[in-house]
């Protein structure tokens, strides 16, 4: 889906330089089957050798596949040809080329800048609470939570998100607020450790896994939250969610879109 967040024609190609193992693993392991995708990034490649250099290195389970992807890319392409395979691959890849650049992402992602705080503070009390929100990116949840939570654990996989969240903590000296690496598939914290466990646009791969990890580290009596952003997409409410008892809040966006949030409580 192409959310028309970035102009890709306006990025360098070099920008891949910025990107993290677990998304150079995800292009190679989710785009198999695209032809014109494969196609357009074995161009890309073989024509910024120090991009293909960086993804051997940088994740070198995916180097065989990319050997064999630009084993047989023409070696007399125009420039024009180049560059309209690298626009392509940036405008596929918009999602994660916007995790490295924070605070483009915070301009140009309407699911940040139309989000009203008091959405998340309408499904839990977290005052004195110990949260977790995972898949933190700019720190939406992280940092409204923060405002009257004990402490907030954001946890998040880019490392570019990472350092801007560490990087707003030391400008606005935020206290309660500790940035860690790690996914919704393998939280690195203890069972029962949180009041409040939430997130906004991460569950949904693997529910049974997510959902189970997710519950492993929160409490007995806490609750999981999925608190997505504010977009124009119109959507139904999330049967996965509500079968594995979920609670389903809606509203109607700024901009027209159907909102669902959801809420659990745990009980052990």
């Amino acid at each position: 889906m192409n959310y028309n967040w970035i102009k890709p024609e306006e990025f360098s190609f070099n920008s891949f330089l910025l990107m993290d193992r677990w998304i150079i693993r995800m292009m190679c392991e989710n785009h198999l089957s695209d032809k014109d995708f494969s196609k357009n990034l074995a161009i890309a490649l073989e024509y910024n050798p120090a991009v293909k250099w960086y993804f051997f290195h940088k994740c070198p389970e995916s180097r065989d596949f990319l050997e064999r992807l630009t084993a047989d890319v023409p070696k007399d392409l125009s420039l024009q040809a180049i560059r309209k395979a690298e626009v392509f691959v940036i405008g596929e890849m918009e999602t994660s080329i916007v995790y490295v650049y924070p605070e483009l992402m915070n301009k140009n992602c309407d699911y940040i800048y139309d989000w009203n705080k008091n959405l998340l503070f309408e499904l839990a009390d977290f005052n004195d609470k110990v949260v977790l929100d995972i898949g933190s990116g700019t720190g939406r949840l992280a940092f409204a939570a923060a405002e009257k939570a004990k402490r907030v654990y954001a946890s998040e996989p880019t490392d570019a998100l990472r350092e801007y969240l560490r990087d707003k903590i030391k400008v606005e000296n935020i206290l309660n607020v500790v940035v860690l690496d790690g996914t919704v598939e393998k939280i690195p914290y203890e069972d029962n450790t949180f009041d409040i466990v939430m997130s906004g646009h991460v569950v949904g791969d693997n529910y049974d896994a997510e959902i189970a990890e997710l519950t492993r580290v929160v409490k007995n009596g806490g609750y999981i939250i999925d608190c997505i952003g504010e977009d124009n997409r119109k959507r139904k409410p999330n049967e996965e969610l509500l079968k594995r008892g979920f609670e389903a809040f809606y509203h109607v966006s700024k901009s027209g879109g159907d909102i669902y949030r959801y809420r659990k409580k745990v009980i052990k």
